[in-house]
């Protein structure tokens, strides 16, 4: 009787430990597939987020960007009523994936100005009449009270990297731009999202402003910089 008690305990036991062990590996798989659910989410809403700047810049004649921060995993739109260019050089980044100091660099130009509006109060009426016109002003961009994309902070979701042809490199730290024009085009440009070994893709598209999300991790071509259109 002992034998068979002893028996039938191990027998139980092994019963219980199989069945602990599947509802583990059940909880693991359901929380995969949230978590895969929850970056499918967060890569169609920023490309629903890409798409809306691209719209609104064209309906009002205003010249739009996304911010991407890398560094506080969020992004949000802006909007500018001043034209303003894109510099045909590449940005002076620092390198590592390190972004270019945009902030930094539009604090020294308004220093400058500051210097200039300095300099001409101070002018004599005969040197006013030999400087040259003065230059146009530059743009400012701020968020804005109807953003359908307001401040978005990806929480299971990292915003991984982003890259554009004024880049020398993905950038994966610091503040990336995506500017949206009036006359109807965009950047092309590709952010990359992650969570885990789980990634998402998204490459944006300059004269259509259509926005693909593809599964997994897309390598950016060599070639990216020159084509018209991402394939």
């Amino acid at each position: 009787m002992r034998r068979r008690a002893v028996g039938f305990a191990l027998i139980e036991i092994m019963v219980v430990i199989t069945i602990v062990g599947l509802m583990m590996g059940g909880a693991v798989y359901g929380f995969r597939a949230l978590a895969r659910t929850d970056l499918r989410s967060s890569a169609s809403k920023l490309a629903g987020g890409i798409r809306y700047c691209f719209d609104r810049s064209i309906t009002t004649g205003s010249y739009y960007r996304l911010v991407l921060d890398l560094d506080g995993n969020k992004y949000w739109a802006e909007r500018s009523d001043e034209r303003m260019f894109l510099a045909r050089d590449k940005e002076d980044a620092p390198g590592k994936g390190k972004a270019f100091d945009l902030e930094a660099l539009e604090r020294k130009r308004d220093e400058n100005d500051k210097k200039q509006a300095e300099l001409l109060a101070n002018r004599n009426p005969l040197g006013a009449s030999l400087e040259p016109p003065p230059k146009p002003r530059r743009a400012r961009f701020q968020t804005f009270k109807d953003a359908a994309v307001s401040q978005v902070v990806l929480k299971r979701t990292r915003l991984f990297d982003v890259y554009t042809p004024r880049q020398r490199e993905p950038y994966t730290s610091g503040r990336a731009y995506l500017y949206f024009f009036p006359d109807g085009h965009t950047e092309r440009a590709v952010v990359r999202l992650q969570d885990g070994d789980s990634w998402y893709s998204l490459i944006v598209y300059p004269l259509t402003g259509r926005v693909e999300v593809r599964t997994g991790k897309y390598e950016i071509p060599r070639d990216f910089d020159d084509k018209t259109e991402v394939k």
